[in-house]
């Protein structure tokens, strides 16, 4: 049987401190359910103003998709893999000072010549580097005929990215209307696809297989990923692809151990919420699944709104709220965790930098096939955490190394394999994950299996196991066109102390999280310190690199 929600590695001693703790009865500011990147942030950011913060967390450690879990003695980042906004000015690394931890959680840069290497089927490596003048050169490089389609295509993701400064964050005004002709381009591809620029531009498989490679970043292929999910991703790694100095364990834990050491501010671990108390417009309490209660004058809800607000009673919600709250999840995928011995993976191509392997060229092709579990001619992705800073702490010794493989497929095979017996979950497993390694093998390192000392496998249902996530879905709604719009989901509910701070209410990834954490705090607050901050051109971030 699959595992529920925690490792149960909470002691008996440390539940008894949170029951003696529960038994004094502290009154708090705001009750914060989960400990995800974006309600970290914002716990932070309160405790940090002098409010007295409770985070109820179902799992045993803090981060969501952002912890670091153990096997052996190996730690594994459970999915972030590379992030940006890390320089001053960015968000993360403006939230961190805002905090006072910018120099205790520092960042490493990626390989300034290329973040990513696309690994192509004709046996080319294309790097992409940062900047988007240098992105064309490498491609053009490549394929020389490409220059024109690259050059117009560029300079529609430039546009777009510089008319983002004039959206504003909140419904629309008539004034806001007066002002579109500051962002026409934004208008005219507010409904395209990345699938849709590429035929726009005339690009060729090959640079369009460049160009797409990261669609794991995405968990959408091009005939459905949003242009503008792409164009803000694509166009934040642009300006410094950065992993933490110390690890992702370091930095969530940091966080975590942050809100604590704050007077009457705690984390309740193994404290899974179940029912969210309403009356007269208000949430009044909530409670878990061990029996307590707990009160604050506000609530901030990390955990899945569509969820939530099933618990909560959709009915009460309004009816325009509830068709926001019907949002489609983001698939996942499958990542194969390797702690490795006897092997120094520099020898082999790898460094500061991921690779994006491709075994064929059309991604929509792979992406339809991966997600039927086929994996004859997949595409897969692999990170050297090890290999992106100095810092020890998440091997045994510093002659270990870690290797993360992952791929795409679908939520329902899992969940059908799980639902017939432990037995048929592991063999799928086993099978895709087999596989993986092979190409890894055949194409990287020869004999990768005679270095593997811990080997062990993510898929879908393994996030819904220990994330609570529907569907084991890696981003909340997904980022199809119709879901990324100014009329997504935000923090703000019908009930007025209660508010989301979620991927789905906000943004997905760790960027995008940190950023929904910022917002909802400035907007509780009234402390707008970001907005203080004055924004470099991407130019200028990438000419400081």
């Amino acid at each position: 049987m699959a595992k529920k929600s925690s490792t149960t590695a909470l002691t008996p001693e440390r539940h008894a401190e949170q029951d003696a703790r529960y038994a004094q009865g502290h009154e708090y500011d705001y009750v914060i359910i989960g400990t995800g990147s974006s309600a970290l942030t914002v716990g932070a950011l309160l405790a940090n103003a002098g409010h007295k913060v409770c985070m109820l967390e179902a799992h045993d450690i803090p981060g969501g998709y952002c912890q670091s879990f153990k096997t052996g003695d190996f730690y594994f980042c459970a999915q972030v893999h590379y992030i940006w906004g890390c320089a001053p000015g960015g968000k993360i690394y403006e939230f961190l000072k805002r905090v006072g931890l910018e120099k205790d959680i520092t960042f490493e840069l990626f390989d300034k010549s290329g973040y990513d290497v696309m690994a192509l089927p004709d046996g080319k490596k294309v790097r992409i580097p940062y900047g988007w003048d240098n992105l064309v050169e490498n491609v053009v490089e490549a394929y020389p005929d490409q220059k024109v389609p690259m050059e117009k295509f560029v300079s529609v993701l430039k546009k777009i990215r510089e008319e983002f400064a004039f959206l504003p964050d909140r419904k629309l005004t008539f004034k806001d209307y007066l002002k579109a002709y500051k962002v026409m381009t934004v208008i005219k591809y507010r409904k395209a696809t990345v699938q849709d620029l590429f035929d726009e531009c005339g690009l060729s498989k090959e640079a369009q297989a460049i160009l797409c490679a990261n669609a794991g970043d995405f968990m959408e292929p091009p005939e459905r990923l949003s242009l503008f999910m792409y164009v803000a991703l694509f166009g934040g790694y642009n300006t410094g692809a950065y992993y933490p100095t110390k690890h992702f364990k370091y930095y969530i834990d940091r966080l975590a151990d942050f809100i604590t050491e704050h007077d009457g501010c705690h984390i309740y671990y193994e404290t899974e919420v179940d029912q969210i108390k309403t009356e007269n417009g208000k949430v009044v309490g909530v409670s878990t699944k061990n029996g307590k209660t707990f009160t604050a004058k506000n609530y901030i809800c990390n955990a899945d709104p569509k969820k939530m607000s099933e618990m909560i009673g959709i009915e009460k919600f309004p009816e325009e709220e509830q068709k926001k709250l019907d949002y489609t999840y983001s698939p996942a995928g499958v990542v194969v965790y390797l702690g490795l011995k006897d092997i120094n993976l520099r020898d082999y191509g790898f460094g500061s930098s991921n690779i994006w392997h491709l075994e064929q060229w059309d991604m929509n092709k792979m992406w339809r096939e991966m997600g039927e579990v086929n994996f004859e001619n997949p595409w897969i992705f692999m990170s050297t955490p090890t290999l992106h800073t100095q810092e020890e702490g998440t091997t045994p010794s510093p002659e270990n190394q870690i290797l993360e493989i992952a791929a795409y497929t679908e939520y329902q095979p899992f969940k059908d394999a799980q639902d017939k017996s432990y037995a048929e979950y592991a063999k799928l497993k086993q099978k895709i994950s087999e596989r993986m390694i092979d190409i890894v093998e055949e194409k990287y390192i020869p004999n990768l299996r005679k270095h593997i000392l811990v080997k062990t496998v993510g898929t879908s249902t393994t996030n819904e196991d220990f994330i609570m996530t529907p569907q084991g879905n890696a981003y909340g709604a997904t980022m199809t066109p119709e879901q990324v719009s100014l009329n997504r989901l935000k923090a703000k509910t019908p009930f007025e102390n209660f508010w989301w701070c979620n991927a789905s209410s906000g943004w997905a990834g760790m960027y995008g999280t940190v950023s929904t954490g910022m917002s909802l705090y400035m907007d509780l607050t009234g402390d707008r310190y970001y907005d203080e901050i004055v924004q470099k051109s991407d130019e200028e971030i990438i000419a400081e690199l």
